[in-house]
């Protein structure tokens, strides 16, 4: 063999043969052993001697199946009792451990802000409920109505004088345009009789310097004036007096023609004075109407505002009334809460403050056990029959100013291993023991089971309240209990071992040993699976003897009886019950 052929049969020993897989291989070697021991002993017992046989007898006797678990004790009730509101305290009237009754005042806050804060708020309500009386009480509708009566009657009012206005001014020019129209007539005839004076003026003027020449030709009036002359100087005056008298008739005539026709210029300035006036009038009268109806509208409008707002008005009056009412009733809860009182009979627990400190509004809450108001502790490092451990994964809070309790009646609150706590079930009764207090034993039943799991530290525990039924005065809310809790149980039945069934798939078997000392393979059928006995059905009757099981190449049973068996429902199981 060569060297590298040596190294290649070195490598592949040293990766088969390692001494992990030696020791693996050891082992399943004695499992199949041990397995095979179990099977052959119990499908072909063994040929002994009747003394080399354990045997039990086939008894009347009890069952019972227990499962177990460690909690607390806690008050039958708990409750955080504190202020609703931040304040200062300003008394404390009970001590740590005192009884108190329902509605027994157990402090007070200082309550001079909430006081203030109550009259202002019944001030606050008179001023509201003033405003909406005076608003009932009030005429704000009629007066609206009269006003608007007014105004329609300014209307009218205005109307008539505008109108009697408008009839003043027409008769005014109509006067002035028949006065203008009797002068213009006077003018007219004052002018035809100035023509008719001027006529006769005209007229008058040949005759005159007709009798004027003759006058002077005749020289009359000098020394040569012939004898005519008186007679011409008589026709000469004569034709200067009918000069001067027409003359004057002219005159006369045009100083007539003159004021008529003044007259006619003055009655034309008052007929267009009259004409603006009137239009002055007109426009002044219908602005009259104008502000008139506006007035008219202006009081329809409020009339109207008023019949539609003051319902509105008295509802939103009325709802500031409710408000302030709900406002006085907060202040006045407020005030009252300053007082703080007991909700329920108890002993007080814990207390927080002093007189003179500052509390605030309480918020802490107590998370309850199951079926019961009892506390739940808030963490536990109890264990159930299964071996684990865990803690509560909502506990009650501390954050009251008083814990009150009642101490009058305790409870247990344990958690139970998920296995266990399937058997659970109300009123099934246990026996509660106590670390703190030695040879106690207390009679419990379950009052109820947690419907929802705590886990913790990836164990799976449900939480279970029992009523301690007879209470013992050195019992303290705190305590650990131990409580065993009895899930299944049959009194007066026969009887056998645990460890003295063998069950293979759905059957069970046990080894009866027969008056001749033979060995028999024996089908019973059990019942109530307890955690030392089991009872039998049929198969057996009472006195018969049992073999028990043993092992050989010194592997021996136990106190409770052995236990084997091979993986799945169609395995052997020497000993012990199912459930």
């Amino acid at each position: 063999m060569s060297v590298s052929q040596r190294a290649l049969r070195g490598d592949l020993g040293t990766g088969l043969f390692t001494r992990e897989r030696l020791i693996a291989a050891a082992l399943g070697v004695l499992a199949l052993l041990l397995v095979f021991l179990i099977g052959h002993d119990v499908l072909f017992p063994p040929a002994a001697t009747t003394a080399s046989k354990y045997t039990v007898p086939v008894s009347v006797g009890n069952v019972r199946s227990a499962v177990s678990g460690t909690g607390t004790v806690v008050p039958a009730a708990q409750q955080n009792v504190s202020f609703n509101q931040a304040g200062t305290l300003a008394e404390i009237d009970v001590k740590v451990g005192d009884h108190v009754a329902a509605g027994q005042t157990l402090a007070k806050l200082d309550p001079t802000v909430l006081q203030q804060a109550l009259d202002q708020a019944n001030n606050n309500l008179q001023t509201a409920q003033a405003t909406l009386n005076s608003t009932l009480d009030g005429n704000a509708v009629t007066q609206a109505q009269h006003n608007l009566a007014a105004a329609q009657q300014s209307l009218v009012d205005a109307q008539n004088q505008v109108n009697l206005t408008s009839q003043q001014d027409a008769n005014a020019i109509a006067n002035d345009q028949n006065q203008l129209n009797n002068d213009q007539n006077a003018v007219n005839s004052a002018n035809a009789n100035r023509a008719a004076a001027q006529q006769k003026v005209d007229g008058d003027k040949p005759a005159l310097d007709s009798a004027q020449a003759n006058y002077d030709n005749h020289a009359c009036g000098t020394p040569a004036a012939q004898s005519d002359c008186p007679s011409l100087a008589a026709s000469l005056q004569t034709a200067q007096t009918r000069m001067n008298t027409d003359t004057q008739a002219l005159n006369a005539a045009q100083q007539a023609a003159s004021q008529a026709q003044t007259a006619v210029n003055s009655d034309q300035s008052k007929v267009t004075s009259d004409q603006s006036k009137q239009a002055a009038d007109q426009v002044s009268g219908q602005k009259t109407l104008d502000s008139a109806n506006a007035s008219v509208v202006t009081a329809q409008d409020s009339l109207n505002s008023q019949n539609i707002q003051r319902p509105n008005t008295i509802t939103s009056q009325q709802a500031a009334v409710s408000n302030a009412q709900l406002a006085v009733q907060t202040a006045q809860r407020n005030l009252n809460a300053t007082t703080l009182t007991a909700p329920y009979d108890g002993t007080v627990l814990t207390l927080n403050g002093q007189v003179g400190e500052n509390v605030g509004a309480g918020s802490g809450t107590t998370a309850q056990a199951p079926g019961t108001v009892a506390p739940q502790p808030s963490s536990s490092g109890a264990t159930s029959s299964s071996g684990t451990s865990g803690s509560s994964g909502g506990g009650s809070s501390a954050g009251g100013f008083i814990v009150l309790g009642n101490v009058a009646a305790l409870q247990v609150v344990a958690p139970f291993a998920e296995a266990d706590a399937s058997r659970l079930a109300a009123s099934q009764q246990a026996t509660i023991t106590f670390d703190a207090i030695s040879n106690l034993t207390v009679p419990a039943h379950v009052l109820a089971i947690a419907s929802s799991a705590t886990v913790v530290s990836n164990v799976t525990d449900y939480y279970a309240t029992l009523a301690i039924d007879r209470i013992d005065q050195r019992l303290r809310a705190g305590m650990t209990a131990n409580a065993s809790v009895i899930v299944q149980q049959a009194s007066d039945v026969l009887v056998l071992p645990n460890s003295a069934i063998t069950r293979l798939g759905g059957s069970s078997y046990v080894t009866l040993l027969s008056k001749n000392g033979a060995t028999v393979r024996q089908p019973v059928e059990t019942g109530t699976v307890g955690d030392t006995t089991t009872e039998i059905t049929s198969g057996l009757n009472q006195g018969d003897r049992v073999v028990l099981p043993q092992l050989r190449a010194g592997t021996s049973t136990g106190a409770g009886g052995a236990r084997g068996g091979l993986g799945g429902g169609g395995g052997v199981r020497v000993g012990g019950g199912g459930g």
